[in-house]
C-alpha cells in the first residue's frame, strides 16, 4: 500500500551503507559530493548521492562511516602478468632486457607448480587490493588458470583471465623476432636458441585447441572470475592466428587482449613483416576494432594514433614498465595525445621485475607528470584525467563499462574508502588534489568489491594474510632454488662515485 500523502515512506533495507564520504563518482557529470553516502544491496550500488538524503531513504545492517575521506570507484588494472611475483627483484639492473627470457623466465616457466602460481597470483591480488584496484585484465600468461581463479576467489577481487600462452611463432617472444627467415635470417636464427616452454603451445594447432577455454567463465552475467581471449602478441602469434583470435572475441563479446609496439625491436619486426606500420595495417585488415586492447603501445606513429582513435581501440599504459627498462616511451610515447584526442587509455602495471608493484596510483602518477615533462606544459595532464585512466579508461578497456568505472546506480559495487587519519591528506584544502598527488594508495581504508567488503580498515577479514605472507616468501626461496636462479647484486661500476666514496672515508 502505498503512502498517503504527506506521509513518510518507510526507509528500503540495503545491505551496506557508506555514509559520509567525500565521493569522487567519476559518472557522466564527473559529480563530487562532499558529504555522499551509497546504498549497496545484492552486490550493485542502489543509491548514491546526499548523505542526509540517502540516510533517509535506506538502512543496513553494516554502516561504514568514511568520516570525510575520499570514496572513488575502484581502479581496474589493464595490463598484468600475475604470476611473475614470486621472483620479484630477481633481475639485476645490469640484466640486458633481451637477455631476461632464456636466463630467468624460460626457467620460471619450466620450473612452477600450479601452487605457486597460486600464492603468486594471491599475493599479487592482495596488494593490488591494498592499493585500491578491484578488477585485473591478466596477460594470458598464468599457465594454470584455474590457479588464478581461486586466488583472486580468497582475495575477492574482480579477475579477467585468459587462455596461456596463445602463441605459434613462439621465438618472437624475446624482442619481436620472427620465423619467417625471408624477412628476418638473424632473427630466425637467433629465435631457434631461445629455451622451449614445456606447457605451452608450441603449434597453431595446440594454440587453437586453448583458445576460448576460459570463456566458460562467463556464463553466469555476475561471475567475479571471467574470461577474455589474450594472444601474447610482440611477434609470437602469425596474422592467421591473431585473425582467428578475433573472431573469437567477437563471437563471445569479450575484448582482445595483447601485447603491441612495446620495443622499437618488436615494433620494427611487425613492420617488416606487414609492410607498413602494424596498426595500421591492422585497421586495414579489420583486426583494429574497439575490443582490442593493447599492453604497452609505445612507438606508434602519426597514421597508428589515427588508427587507433579512428577505431576505438584502447591502450593499457603502462609508464613504469617503460622507464624501468629505460624504453623512453615517456618521452617519446603518445599515449598522452591519444588520450587528450579522445582515445581509450586504461593504465597497467605489467608484472614484477619490470614495474615491480602492482599500485595503480603509481602508474596513474608517473602518467600524469611524464606528460607534463614531456610537453613541458603544467595543464597537458591533470589530476582528473589520472583518475579517469585508472577507473572509466579500464572499464571501457575490459568491455565492463556497463558494470564497473564509476559510483552510479545499477554498477557493481566496486568502491575505495580511503582514510583522513593521513598525514599526506592533512590539510584538507582541495580533496582531489590532496589524494593524487599527495595520499596515492597509501591512505587506501577499505575496499568493497560486488557489494562485499575484502578489506576493513587495513585488514582482510577472510584470511590470515601474515601467515599467507609468509608461505608466500617461502615458496619463492624454494621456486629460485629450483630455478638455479642466484640473486646477485646490480654490478654496473661507477669509478666517480666509488672515488667520491673512497675519499670521504678517508
Amino acid at each position: 500500500m502505498s503512502a498517503s500523502k504527506g506521509q513518510a515512506t518507510a526507509p528500503l533495507p540495503a545491505d551496506i551503507l557508506v555514509r559520509h564520504g567525500y565521493i569522487i563518482t567519476m559518472d557522466a557529470e564527473r559529480r563530487l559530493i562532499p558529504d555522499g553516502a551509497i546504498a549497496i544491496a545484492g552486490g550493485k550500488i542502489i543509491a548514491v548521492g546526499e548523505d542526509a538524503d540517502i540516510a533517509s531513504r535506506f538502512f543496513a545492517s553494516q554502516v561504514i562511516d568514511a568520516e570525510g575521506a575520499p570514496v572513488h570507484p575502484g581502479f581496474i588494472e589493464c595490463h598484468m602478468h600475475a604470476s611473475f611475483q614470486l621472483y620479484r627483484g630477481a633481475l639485476p639492473d645490469h640484466l640486458a632486457e633481451s637477455d631476461a627470457f632464456d636466463t630467468v623466465e624460460a626457467q620460471f616457466y619450466n620450473t612452477v607448480n600450479d601452487e605457486e602460481e597460486y600464492l603468486s597470483v594471491l599475493l599479487s591480488a592482495i596488494e593490488m587490493v591494498r592499493s585500491g584496484t578491484t578488477c585485473f585484465l591478466e596477460a594470458g600468461t598464468v599457465l594454470t588458470p584455474e590457479s588464478a581463479a581461486r586466488a583472486a576467489k580468497l582475495v575477492g577481487i574482480r579477475a579477467i583471465l585468459g587462455d596461456p600462452f596463445i602463441w605459434d611463432q613462439p621465438q618472437g617472444f624475446a624482442q619481436g623476432k620472427l620465423e619467417d627467415t625471408e624477412s628476418c635470417k638473424a632473427c630466425a636464427s637467433h629465435g631457434r636458441v631461445h629455451q622451449e616452454l614445456k606447457r605451452a603451445p608450441k603449434t597453431k594447432a595446440e594454440a587453437l585447441a586453448v583458445m576460448g577455454q576460459e570463456l566458460r567463465r562467463n556464463s553466469h552475467k555476475d561471475a567475479l572470475v571471467r574470461g577474455h581471449v589474450a594472444i601474447l602478441g610482440l611477434g609470437t602469434a602469425s596474422e592467421d592466428l591473431m585473425n582467428q583470435a578475433k573472431d573469437c572475441a567477437d563471437a563471445a563479446g569479450v575484448v582482445l587482449n595483447l601485447h603491441q609496439s612495446y620495443s622499437a625491436a618488436d615494433t620494427a619486426a611487425d613492420c617488416a613483416r606487414f609492410g607498413k606500420d602494424p596498426l595500421v595495417h591492422l585497421a586495414e585488415t579489420g583486426f583494429l576494432d574497439r575490443n582490442i586492447v593493447f599492453g604497452h603501445g609505445n612507438h606508434f606513429t602519426d597514421a597508428e594514433c589515427e588508427a587507433l582513435i579512428d577505431r576505438g581501440a584502447s591502450i593499457a599504459w603502462a609508464p613504469a614498465a617503460s622507464m624501468m627498462w629505460g624504453h623512453g616511451s615517456t618521452v617519446h610515447g603518445r599515449h598522452a595525445e591519444i588520450y587528450r584526442r579522445g582515445g581509450n587509455i586504461a593504465l597497467g602495471s605489467d608484472s614484477a621485475n619490470w614495474s615491480n608493484d602492482f599500485d595503480l596510483w603509481r602508474q596513474a602518477s608517473l602518467a600524469v607528470m611524464s606528460a607534463r615533462e614531456a610537453h613541458e606544459d603544467r595543464t597537458y595532464l591533470v589530476a582528473e584525467d589520472g583518475l579517469e585512466m585508472a577507473t572509466l579508461g579500464g572499464a571501457r578497456a575490459t568491455g565492463m563499462l556497463d558494470r564497473i568505472g564509476s559510483i552510479e546506480s545499477g554498477k557493481c559495487a566496486d568502491i575505495v574508502i580511503h582514510t583522513l587519519d593521513r598525514p599526506e591528506l592533512v590539510p584538507v584544502t582541495n580533496m582531489v588534489r590532496g589524494l593524487f598527488y599527495s595520499a596515492r594508495s597509501k591512505s587506501v581504508h577499505t575496499v568493497i568489491i560486488d557489494g562485499k567488503v575484502v578489506l576493513l580498515a587495513g585488514e582482510f577479514p577472510a584470511f590470515r594474510e601474515r601467515e599467507l605472507l609468509k608461505d608466500i616468501g617461502r615458496a619463492s626461496a624454494s621456486l629460485l632454488k629450483r630455478m638455479g636462479v642466484r640473486v646477485e647484486a646490480n654490478n654496473i661500476p661507477r669509478p666517480e662515485r666509488l672515488g667520491r666514496q673512497t675519499r670521504t672515508a678517508g
